[in-house]
Formats: structure tokens, sequence, C-alpha cells
């Protein structure tokens, strides 16, 4: 794919460099996703708990708006599954009466956080979010969609449960007040879908299924039998100037802040599927800032927090679209739908939408990538099993977010305690290099007459006490050492005590300790603490041009200095 496709810096560059041959591209593109992203984003605002016009307005406001600060080509933003579940789950305490009012404002907040996380450059965030945790945690969020659409899905009308459990509960102890018609439509609207997919793909199946579930609803007369979209508002925006409440604003911190980390990990998700990888960083960082003023912006707009779409994003590439203004064609497509079909759209049914849903959820589940993520490595398999767990049990979804995280922290905290110690041995003979294991080495220390630690990887503070172990366990009284720090980028003073501590341990017991391979850095150190005049620098054998070859000089010294210490004794 097109690397080169995120240079379009300016829109008012962009309007001025445009060329007519873009223009059929960049509309044939916007009509094919606004053929996708219609239904979808209509169905989107049901599982935030609203109306689907809402997912109309944040559709058009949120794409016209990326248009002008975007960076990127192919990117479309929009609603997505993932977002919208987390904006429920997060308020799914928020009173009705309340409700819309606290998604805007949580909205606001949400696109603070990305345009400061952008500004500070901290998109690297999203490397303390594993695989396993992205795949927890789309697993979760695809059953959260999926129970909390039963209820439209079977006609019935309940309080919600907290987590997917009590959720499913609350439906099958209630299966008496299920709306039969609700149900057979939702299986039509379902099979349609499938049906569609199975004869040619490239239909836009969501969309088609979803406006024959209309015409059956309008042609038989069943909007006062079932939920429909109903009548639409006169006007498509009206600016929206919610209250600033201090303190709501303090109790959505947490839940605005995971909801803009899902949007980093979603932004991230989008700009490698599109080949952005060259420079992921920068991308990053820069439409972070673009998403920040999208959601802030539209949140006066009666907008939900959106972010870039997958599926959106891929299709517009697929359709050959040129320039971002394909996006800006997307939203004027489904605004024009809107206007023209007003009076058809009040009878889109409610169950053809939570279908809709149902099965994109199911489509998210990807069993083949799980059993890879279980059976590949047991961290990793325990790192999904938390998040997932915390996905359906707890009564957010930034739980889970902050647990996953939280595993792979541990995990990574825990790794990085360990030093890596290998004892090596340096044939003088043939020159050949052969490792030997840690619990080996006290079988073969009368045969060698020194040893040689190779230290790698990063030694500082954490790693100390590891290594002070580790060193603990190779010596022997009256043993040699060469400690070769040829991997090693840089020490600290945590990590060269520990080395002090072994030079006087082995001196004590009649050994001598050389260092080989070490660098500029590290010697400057080593010489600052004072190593260095202890040991002295002839014990120190500056990194070579080639392999191993300060280590060989220090095993020949070493070995020569024993041969004499032996002479001088006999």
């Amino acid at each position: 794919m097109d690397n080169n496709s995120s240079t379009d810096n300016n829109f008012i560059k962009l309007l001025q460099e445009y060329k007519l041959k873009f223009l059929s591209k960049d509309l044939m593109a916007g009509l094919s996703v606004a053929a996708i992203a219609l239904p979808q984003n209509m169905a989107y605002a049901l599982i935030v708990g609203v109306s689907p016009i809402y997912g109309i307005y944040t559709s058009i406001m949120s794409m016209i708006i990326a248009t002008l600060v975007s960076k990127t080509r192919y990117v479309v933003v929009g609603p997505t599954n993932m977002l919208a579940m987390a904006i429920a789950s997060n308020l799914s305490s928020i009173s009705n009466e309340n409700y819309l009012s606290v998604i805007f404002l949580l909205t606001f907040l949400v696109g603070l956080f990305q345009f400061l996380l952008g500004v500070f450059k901290l998109g690297d965030l999203v490397t303390y979010v594993s695989h396993p945790v992205i795949i927890g945690l789309s697993t979760g969020a695809a059953l959260l969609i999926g129970s909390g659409q039963l209820q439209n899905f079977l006609g019935l009308s309940l309080d919600g449960g907290i987590n997917f459990f009590t959720e499913v509960y609350t439906v099958l102890t209630n299966l008496d007040g299920i709306n039969t018609l609700t149900l057979s439509l939702g299986f039509f609207t379902v099979a349609m879908i499938l049906i569609l997919d199975k004869i040619k793909s490239e239909l836009p199946s969501y969309l088609l299924a979803l406006v024959i579930s209309t015409i059956a609803v309008y042609v038989f007369n069943l909007e006062n039998t079932l939920n429909t979209v109903g009548t639409l508002p006169n006007s498509l925006f009206n600016i929206n100037l919610f209250f600033f409440d201090i303190k709501l604003i303090r109790s959505l911190a947490s839940e605005s802040l995971s909801v803009a980390l899902l949007g980093l990990i979603q932004t991230v998700a989008v700009l490698k599927s599109l080949g952005h990888k060259s420079e992921q960083e920068r991308e990053v960082n820069r439409e972070f800032i673009s998403q920040g003023i999208i959601n802030v912006t539209s949140s006066f707009f009666s907008c939900f927090a959106s972010a870039p779409s997958f599926t959106n994003s891929f299709a517009n590439y697929q359709a050959g679209a040129k320039t971002r203004l394909s996006q800006f064609f997307v939203a004027a497509t489904i605004m024009l739908f809107v206007i023209l079909f007003s009076p058809f759209v009040k009878y889109v049914p409610i169950v053809g939408l939570s279908a809709l849903v149902i099965v994109v959820a199911i489509r998210i589940i990807d069993i083949e990538e799980i059993k890879r993520t279980i059976t590949t490595t047991k961290v990793d398999a325990l790192i999904f099993l938390i998040t997932f767990g915390a996905a359906i049990v707890m009564p957010s979804l930034d739980y889970a977010i902050y647990f996953g995280v939280l595993a792979s922290l541990i995990v990574v905290l825990k790794e990085s305690k360990k030093a890596n110690v290998e004892p090596i041995r340096y044939d003088e003979e043939s020159e050949a290099v052969k490792r030997e294991e840690l619990n080996e080495l006290a079988e073969i220390n009368d045969k060698h007459e020194c040893i040689v630690l190779n230290l790698s990887g990063d030694l500082h503070f954490s790693t100390a006490e590891d290594l002070k172990d580790k060193l603990n366990k190779v010596y022997s009284a009256g043993e040699n050492f060469v400690i070769r720090l040829r991997h090693i980028e840089q020490i600290d003073i945590t990590v060269v005590k520990e080395l002090e501590k072994f030079i006087v341990k082995v001196k004590t017991g009649d050994g001598e300790v050389t260092f080989s391979g070490v660098n500029e850095d590290n010697y400057e150190v080593l010489k600052r603490y004072g190593i260095v005049s202890d040991l002295g620098d002839e014990k120190i054998f500056r990194s070579g041009d080639e392999l191993l070859d300060s280590t060989r000089e220090a095993v020949e010294a070493t070995n020569g200095e024993e041969a004499n210490k032996k002479t001088e004794e006999q």
C-alpha cells in the first residue's frame, strides 16, 4: 500500500492542488463507504443507548471535521462498536434524564485527553497495550455488545444487567415476554445479511438487509407494533452547550481516559492496516491530535465519541480513494440520504439495527486468534484471560483496559528484573566458544583456569538482586573470572556496586576479575566509580573490532598470569 498517504497536511493546499481526475475516484469511494457506514453507525448508536439519529449526527460531523484536520488519506472516522460499548458500559449508572448531556461531556473530555496525549507525544502509551490485551478486550466487548442487544432483538424492555452474566440472566428469566413478531423480523434480518454475503460479498449486505426489513415494516404497517427509529428532527444539527459540572468531570476522568486510550488503540490498528509503518510514531501522535479536535468539536453538535473505523477505512482504500476528500463525500452522501429519505427512515425497525449489531459482534470474535493467544505462551494466555474476564465481569469496559495493561506491566517488570548471565568457555587452541549452564559450573570449575561470564541485556537497579544471586551461584574460591560487557549498552551505580562486591569476594578467595568488551560509556562509569583504579587499567579490555577480540585477550592474559603464579609457587 501507499506509504505516502499521509502527506496532505494542509486542507487549503489540498484544494489548491486537487486534480479533477481524482474527483470521480473520491466520489465513488464516498458512495461505497456510505452504504456500509450508514446502517452500522445507526446501529452503534443503539449500543451507546441513544436513538440511531445520534449515530447519523456523529457520522456526518466527525467525517466533515476529519476532512479538515486529519492528516491521512484513507482513514475514515465515525462511531465504532468498541468505543460505543465503552461509552455505554462506563455510563451505565447515569439516569436517563441526564444521559445525553453526560455523553456529550464525556465526548468532550475524551477529545481533550486525546489532544493532550498527541501534543505531548504520548502516543507510544499504546505499547503497554499488548496483543493479548487487545484480543481479550475485543472478545469481551463482542459478548457485551451482543448481550446488550438481546432485549431489542427479543422485543423486551427490562432494566439492563451490570455485566454480561447479569444481562443474560435478566433476559433468560423473562423469556415469557418475548415479542414473536420482533424476534421473527430480527431473524429475518440476520438471514438476509448472511444470504447477501453468500451471494456476492461486494454487495452492501447490512444496508440492503436493513432496507428490506424497513420495507416490510412499511408494507405491513408494523410501525405501531414494533419499535422503530421514528420521526427525524427537522434540523440535522443542533448546537448543544452542555453544562460543565466540575464534580461530574472529576467522576468521568477515569472513564474518559480509558475511552481515549481505546481510541488510540483503534487509531494505531487502522494506521497499521493501511500500511503506515515507516513513520508510525509521528502518524499516531498527529492523528491523535486530530482525533482530539474531532471529538472536542463534535461534542457540541450532539455527537458521541468517534474513532478511526477499520471497516470503513479499508473500504475507502479498496474503493480507490485518492485524497481525504473521499471522507467528506461519505458524510455528504449520508446527509443527502437522510434529507431525501427522511420520511422513509422513520420506519427503520430497531430490531433490524439490533440484528446488524449482533452479526457484527459475532464476527468480531476471532476463534483462531484466541487459540493462538492462549496456546503460544502461558503469560499471553494469562493476560488474555485477565482482560477478557474483566470485560465480561466488571461493570464497565475501562476495568478491562486497566487490568490488562496492569497485567502486561507486571510481566514486563518481572522480566526486567532478570539479569542475563551466561557462562562461556573460550578454547585457546581451537578458538571455539562453548556456552555452559549455570548449574553445571560447579562440575567444570576445576577443569578451567578462568570462567568467562557473558552479561547481556539491560543492567539497571531492578536487575541488581538477580545479578548478585547469579554471580554468587558461579563463584568458587580460587577461580579467575572474565566479565564480558560487550552486549551491555549501559549500567547504573546499583549494578556497579554488586560487581564491586563480587570483585572483593573473588579477590578474598584468591582469584582475579578481568573485564572485557567494555565500551567507552561503560568504561567511564567503571572509572568514575573506582573499579578501574582498584583493578588496574590492564584488567579492563575495551571492545574490539572483531567478535570476542577483547575477551580472547582477557582470557589469555588471565591464564598467563595464573600460569606465572603457579610457576612462582613451585
